[in-house]
């Protein structure tokens, strides 16, 4: 009797449920910006990662992206967007991006 073999592939994790992106500062200058990176990942990559961006919080001197975990390359793609953009929207001023807690 002839048996089949039916590999075993361990499943990825799945991803969190999409939370609301948390915004902070001034809600004009948070939403412009916002914008301007929603715009830059959806060109760059050539669509928006859903849920991508999980915080922005502007404050004076400073600017945090938190982009969300678990979106394999998109994740770093993402970021390093992120960052590139924050730089030239906001000169002279300090830019953190990492991920968000998964």
């Amino acid at each position: 009797m002839l048996q089949r073999t039916i590999p075993i592939v361990t499943a990825r994790p799945a991803l969190a449920p999409w939370l609301p992106t948390q915004l902070s500062g001034q809600p004009d200058r948070v939403e412009r910006v916002r914008v301007a990176l929603e715009s830059a990942v959806a060109l760059a990559l050539g669509h928006t990662p859903p849920g991508w961006l999980r915080e922005l919080r502007l404050a004076d001197g400073e600017a945090f992206v938190a982009v969300a975990p678990n979106l394999g390359h998109d994740s770093v793609e993402s970021a390093e967007i992120a960052f590139d953009t924050l730089r030239h929207l906001l000169p002279d001023t300090d830019i953190y991006v990492g991920a968000a807690r998964a």
